[in-house]
């Protein structure tokens, strides 16, 4: 027969889930942040592009000005 367990151990199982349920909670703040982190980097990359078009036309503009 079991013998019941020692209240040392039942703390220790205590502490045991909650270190796990703490991971658990940690690694998805951390894919969430993960997340937010590359949909912003891929708005930044957006609105480089974007910039990097309107100045592009901004300056052939100018360029087929001066030769007309």
């Amino acid at each position: 027969m079991a013998a019941w367990p020692t209240i040392s151990e039942m703390q220790c199982l205590q502490n045991n889930a909650t270190n796990v349920k703490t991971q658990e909670i940690k690694s998805a703040l951390v894919a969430i942040l993960l997340g937010t982190d590359a949909i912003g980097a891929t708005r930044n990359l957006i609105n480089m592009v974007a910039v990097s078009v309107v100045s592009g036309t901004v300056l052939l503009g100018l360029l087929a000005a001066k030769h007309f």
